[in-house]
């Protein structure tokens, strides 16, 4: 490493950072267009890499915000009555920035070159902090280049120009089209047509879907991944940290080939199982499914899959998360379990967002279900963190073999509790049959199922259990 490597200051430019000041001391004149116009530049005041001007920058900010007027005595007052006048220099140094700048106009392209600036400091910060991660024999390379790959991911995200629609009408305009455009349909389809009739499922959202352990969350979350991507073509990944890719393969197969799980286990199939396991691998092998069973999986490499994705020109549209309790936590997330959890329930929802794509987060429950004399989960018994109820679109607790009218289990049914639905209605019980040996689920009423072909066996297994 060069000395300079070390002695270098970040990128910035002192001169542009005075002249953009200097320009908003003069927005008190008529020209409050230009504090809007440099707003919507800057990320805020650490875009600045004088500190002295991050602080003169949030005082106009503040007088601005509070509809006072922005000028070299305002700003000064306002800083000396919050005791950071002397740390600017003075309101001579105010004085000074006005000085400094020809014309107002000229402030929005100051403020660009301030921004520039910023955006290179990032990057530069980014890219030192890999290089010395890298060089560290204890660091793990592979995360290494997730994290700088994320970091530089969200910079990309934060410098690309976004559509400002302020006005009513141009939310309208954009609603108006996506209505016209029949031939994209924005609604994920699921291999359940009861629960499709009550939530509509869509890129963007976060769905949660709790169950205790060995309630069915898994089955549900590979019966959606599978369905999307063989029926619709949709692209989709499992993300799989409580079964290794040869386990959630062997529950694909029993569900596709229509084999019990026992007898793939065993591996002693006979003829027609082994012409029905080569009929299922020609329809899975063409199908843009994702498996990633990383035990621990960090945000940094769901990102990097989801990006990588995009690369190969099939972006992801579902991601299914197996499940949220097993993902790696960030310590910086927090101290205590159910904060690290309710800060990675809100970055999944920013993923979602981000990518467009349909989250489906599989969580566990705490036992006070088997406490009641129902059985019966409710919204409060999700696990560790009440921070998914806030975050999700769509929250869905699995029942399985819920009592009937006497009280007695009803072997084969699971019950779907939708206990939140953002955009529909909450409260809905909608009721799957669960075929436990093929590790499927079928809706009870007529609708479409994984594959033609395999409709013969519906009706002699719908009371299959586990």
């Amino acid at each position: 490493m060069s000395d300079d490597d070390i002695t270098q200051a970040p990128p910035n430019d002192y001169r542009a950072e005075q002249a953009l000041l200097g320009g908003l001391l003069f927005t008190n004149s008529g020209s409050t267009w230009v504090l809007d116009e440099v707003q919507r530049i800057l990320h805020g005041p650490e875009d600045f890499y004088t500190v002295r001007h991050q602080e003169i920058y949030s005082a106009i900010l503040d007088l601005y915000g509070t509809g006072k007027p922005v000028d070299p005595i305002t700003v000064a007052a306002h800083m000396r009555e919050a005791g950071s006048l002397a740390r600017i220099g003075g309101a001579p140094y105010l004085h000074e920035l006005v000085q400094t700048v020809p014309t107002v106009a000229h402030a929005p392209h100051y403020a660009q070159t301030v921004r520039d600036c910023a955006f290179r400091a990032a990057l530069v910060s980014t890219c030192t902090t890999g290089r010395d991660e890298a060089y560290n024999p204890t660091s793990d390379p592979a995360q290494v280049a997730e994290t700088v790959t994320e970091q530089v991911q969200r910079l990309v995200s934060g410098a690309a120009e976004t559509v400002d629609r302020f006005w009513v009408g141009d939310h309208a305009e954009v609603f108006l089209d996506q209505m016209e455009n029949t031939e994209h349909d924005p609604i994920i389809r699921t291999a359940w047509p009861d629960l499709d009739a009550v939530v509509k499922l869509r890129g963007g959202q976060l769905v949660i879907v709790g169950a205790r352990p060995g309630g069915g969350k898994s089955v549900l979350g590979l019966n959606l991944a599978v369905y999307t991507a063989l029926q619709h073509g949709t692209a989709a990944v499992l993300f799989s940290m409580e079964m290794g890719g040869d386990q959630v393969m062997a529950r694909c197969y029993a569900d596709q080939a229509r084999i019990p799980l026992s007898r793939l286990e065993e591996r002693n199939l006979n003829d027609d199982e082994w012409q029905r396991m080569a009929q299922a691998t020609a329809r899975l092998a063409g199908a843009p499914l994702s498996i990633d069973d990383t035990p621990r999986l960090s945000l940094g490499r769901l990102r990097a899959r989801l990006r990588q994705m995009e690369a190969k020109g099939t972006p992801a549209r579902v991601v299914v998360v197996d499940y949220i309790q097993l993902m790696q936590i960030d310590p910086a997330w927090g101290r205590q379990r159910w904060e690290q959890l309710g800060t990675l329930s809100r970055e999944l929802k920013i993923l979602a967002g981000e990518f467009n794509v349909l989250v489906v987060a599989l969580t566990q429950m705490n036992r006070n279900p088997e406490m009641r004399a129902d059985k019966k989960p409710s919204i409060g018994d999700l696990r560790e963190s009440g921070s998914f109820e806030n975050d999700a679109n769509v929250v869905l607790l699995l029942h399985k073999d819920p009592p009937n009218s006497e009280g007695e289990p009803q072997q084969g049914r699971m019950d779907v509790i939708v206990a939140k639905n953002r955009q529909g209605q909450s409260g809905v019980t909608v009721p799957l049959v669960f075929q436990g040996k093929y590790q499927r689920l079928v809706s009870k009423s007529k609708g479409p199922q994984p594959c033609a072909e395999q409709m013969a066996y519906v009706a002699a297994d719908s009371m299959e259990t586990r």
